[in-house]
Formats: C-alpha cells, structure tokens, sequence
C-alpha cells in the first residue's frame, strides 16, 4: 500500500519536500520567523506556510491528469535539485551553498514553483527575479544569472535537457571596488561595537592578518597551532587546495584567537551572538547596519585590501605581502591589490634610494 504524501524536512539544505507519484517536489525553504523543524512520533511537523503550499500541490495534482516526462519535462525545480546533488558531491561545501542560496530562491520567485517546467524557462523570467532586489550590486547580480546557466549547462551536458534556453543572458561586468579600510575608518568601525561583540572579533581578526573573509568564516579549532601562532588550514580545505594555507598570528590577532579558544572548545572559531557560524548574507546584514551608523558602505574584503595598503605602505616587499595573503606569487598582489595603494610616499623613497645624485653640471 503506498504511503501517504507528507511534508519532510531535509537539514542541509534548509527545505522543505514532499514525494509525490514518485517525484520529489520542493515547497520551499523553511521561513525564518517559524520555530525549528522537529518530528513528532516519527513525522514532520511542517510550518504553516509549508502547508500551505502542500495543500496548493495536491489539489494541483489532483486536478490535473498525471504528468509524464514525455509530455512536460523536467521540472525546474527537479533540475536545480539533481544539480544541487552533485554538486554536494563533486565542489566544496562553500561552492554547493552558493549555488543553493541562488537557485532556491529563483526557483521560490517562479510563477508556479512546484510545476514550473525546466524548458519552459525564458531569460526574461531571471531578469525579471534581479529587478526585484534593486539593491544588488553588479557583482552579486551576475553571480545569481552565472547560477542559473550553471545549473542549465549541466543538465544540457547530461542529458537532463535537450537545449540550454538562458544560455544568452547576459551578464553584468563584476565591478571593482577600489576602496579599502584605512586606518582611520578602522577606528570608527571598531569603536562602533563593545570589545566582546562577536562581529568586533571576527573583523579584528581579519584587520589584523589580511585572511579571506570566508577564511576567518571557515576558521575551526583544530586548524589553530597557538603555540607556533598559526592558523594552518590544510590543502584539501583550502583555496586552490594545493598547498596549507597558513595565517601567521601576531599582537591583537593571537589575543582575539585566544579569547576565541576560551570559548570554543570544538568547531567554528568565530560565531555570532546566538552561537553560530556566521554566514555571507549575515556580515552583509551587519555591513548594511554599520552604514546607517557611518554613512560608509564597507565590505568584508575592504578589511583584506586594507591590510595590502598597510604592508605596501610600511615598505614591505611584494613577494613577502603575497604570501602573508596567500598568494601562490606576486602576479595577483600587482593585478588586484596595487591599484588600491593611494599613497606613493614610500614608492618615491625607494626610487630616491635606488637612482643615484645626478652630477652637478660643470659651471
């Protein structure tokens, strides 16, 4: 006898399914202002809006006559979810949540989510999604159209799909941000929290050893070496993972990793107040606050450029900066981080140094 079609929850991705005619069909993300997910004797105990869009898929289903792949296709959804499996198994863990937090939420903005379907997708139904978040920035918009035809070139390579229909949008140039955290403006950021605040921490620590932001996110217990002030992040977890990542602690840095190992005793390194680890969307939350209370608008990797300024400034040499950043060489410090340096007081030092005085012209 078949089971009946109920709600369930699935963990990782923070959704909620429900199998149906031996589909599996999303009703979404689980809202943010409901209680947690529980079970109760052995079944989901699904929120209200989920219900809701439960009841709204069955007497869909009913209504209409049973759907075939020969006559409708694949689902969007269902396309984004065989995409999402592997890319649980096959990228990082930071690629796969990038993707997720795209993808479901294009899907949730569709007409008909749950039987929407995958080739009946226009380019104009992703505009359509960007326009309205008017607030994004060029970077973030083109990496959630990069998500959608990621999804689409896959399932086309597989087979999935016969053809690829928003292979043609097109994306907007990434813009770069040539400000940078200055000393100054560190000041007032930093006096802008209490010294325990979890986000004063977690930016200390990224002012003062130059790490990625999604590094200092990414920080666990085991990767801390106190006694040989490090932070060594192996190959296979790191950027590019060919070689340890290594984030060399000193001053403020070792004490706020040392406040943090008082607290932590397993885990994520840096948590926020409600003792989790802090995600993207949540910095930007924080980012978007500090402007209202500065008037700035800056940004996780400001914090990383600013440190490259710094270095440069003091007369540090690239080499030496490029591996403090973990840079395989200097070609990406010159690329990225040189246009940042606003200062050329020391790059005028060093050319005094290096052209000896001109002989005087005989009189």
């Amino acid at each position: 006898m078949a089971r009946t079609a109920r709600p369930w929850y699935w963990v990782e991705r923070n959704a909620w399914y429900v199998n149906k005619d031996g589909r599996r069909h999303q009703l979404g993300q689980h809202p943010p202002d409901a209680a947690p997910p529980k079970k109760i004797r052995g079944k989901w105990l699904a929120p209200a809006a989920i219900q809701f869009r439960f009841h709204e898929l069955m007497a869909t289903a009913e209504s209409e006559p049973t759907r075939t792949g020969a006559v409708r296709g694949l689902l969007v959804v269902e396309l984004f979810d065989k995409y999402l499996d592997w890319c649980e198994k096959h990228r990082s863990p930071r690629t796969y949540e990038g993707y997720r937090w795209h993808l479901q939420r294009f899907s949730e903005s569709l007409p008909t989510p749950n039987s929407f379907a995958a080739l009946d997708l226009k380019p104009f139904h992703v505009i359509e999604w960007l326009d309205k978040h008017p607030t994004w920035g060029a970077t973030y918009r083109r990496n959630a159209i990069a998500s959608v035809q990621r999804a689409y070139s896959w399932a086309e390579e597989l087979g999935h799909i016969a053809s690829n229909p928003v292979r043609k949008i097109k994306k907007p140039s990434p813009k770069r941000r040539d400000r940078f955290v200055t000393p100054e403006d560190w000041v007032k950021i930093r006096n802008s929290y209490a010294e325990s605040d979890p986000f004063r921490l977690f930016l200390e620590f990224v002012w003062e050893t130059g790490c990625r932001p999604q590094e200092a996110r990414h920080v666990e217990v085991r990767h801390v070496r106190y006694e040989k002030a490090l932070v060594a992040i192996p190959p296979e977890e790191a950027k590019g993972k060919k070689k340890w990542r290594l984030i060399r602690l000193e001053g403020r840095a070792l004490e706020v990793i040392g406040d943090r190992l008082a607290s932590v005793k397993s885990g994520k390194l840096f948590l926020n107040r409600s003792g989790r680890p802090w995600t993207s969307s949540a910095l930007n939350c924080r980012f978007g606050r500090l402007k209202s209370k500065l008037g700035v608008k800056h940004f996780p990797y400001g914090f990383r450029h600013g440190f490259a300024n710094r270095m440069l400034v003091s007369g540090t040499d690239h080499l030496t900066v490029a591996e403090l950043l973990g840079h395989s060489d200097g070609t990406m410090l010159a690329k990225v981080y040189q246009h940042l340096d606003q200062s050329d007081a020391h790059l005028r030092e060093a050319l005094k140094r290096a052209i000896p005085n001109e002989a005087k012209e005989p009189g």
